[in-house]
């Protein structure tokens, strides 16, 4: 489980920066339009793969709206990080969106009420420590 987690760390990772490295190629628009493109295309051939391997049920059609607000929100995400791209220092937008996993775990906090472990904690220091003193707080 621990690889899985350094292999998804340093995927993301490489994604954002060539996704900055991409933006003055090709554009903003495009450069995000062909990340979710492959993004969609790999998320479908895994659900494809669940259903056959596993015997998965499709998809309740209630939770589609759910999925369009998050893929959208995604896209916004994504966008502002590539955007970045063009900016004098893009690297920082990297290292400040790896601030969302914090960020998830408190949002679980408060809605879900789900406890924070002491490994949680520490991770969630480092993370804005290290945004802290990147950005010469």
């Amino acid at each position: 489980m621990l690889g899985l987690a350094f292999l998804s760390s340093f995927c993301f990772a490489l994604s954002l920066a060539s996704g900055q490295a991409a933006v003055p190629v090709f554009g903003e628009v495009e450069t995000v339009w062909l990340a979710r493109v492959f993004g969609l295309i790999t998320i479908f051939a895994l659900y494809l793969w669940n259903v056959w391997r596993w015997g998965i049920a499709p998809l309740p059609a209630r939770w589609l709206p759910l999925f369009g607000l998050m893929g959208f929100l995604d896209v916004v995400a994504l966008g502002t990080i590539v955007a970045a791209g063009n900016l004098p220092d893009p690297a920082f937008a990297t290292v400040v969106s790896s601030a969302f996993s914090a960020v998830t775990v408190l949002l679980a906090r408060v809605f879900l009420k789900e406890a924070i472990s002491p490994a949680q904690f520490a991770g969630m220091a480092l993370i804005f420590g290290g945004v802290a003193a990147l950005a010469g707080v």
